[in-house]
């Protein structure tokens, strides 16, 4: 959760946040019902990806607009 070395992607994006040197993973709006994979790259990958990257990578790959047409309901309590 405070790794600030990982590089977090979403569909090639990073969502890297200066104020906290991370991701804030709460503030990211992406449904279960819409991730189509997650990518996970372990070791360095800064030669490649950037100064975040020291770590590994985490892509999270969403599904096409057309693929995700329809109605989602969800519920919840506590």
């Amino acid at each position: 959760m405070f790794a600030n070395k990982l590089l977090v992607l979403i569909d090639g994006r990073s969502v890297y946040t200066p104020l906290f040197s991370g991701a804030f993973w709460e503030a990211q709006d992406v449904l279960l019902e819409d991730v189509e994979r997650i990518e996970v790259i372990r070791g360095p990958g800064a030669t490649l990806w950037g100064a975040n990257a020291v770590n590994g990578i985490i892509n999270v790959i969403t599904k096409d607009a057309r693929d995700t047409q329809g109605t989602v309901v969800k519920f919840g309590g506590y």
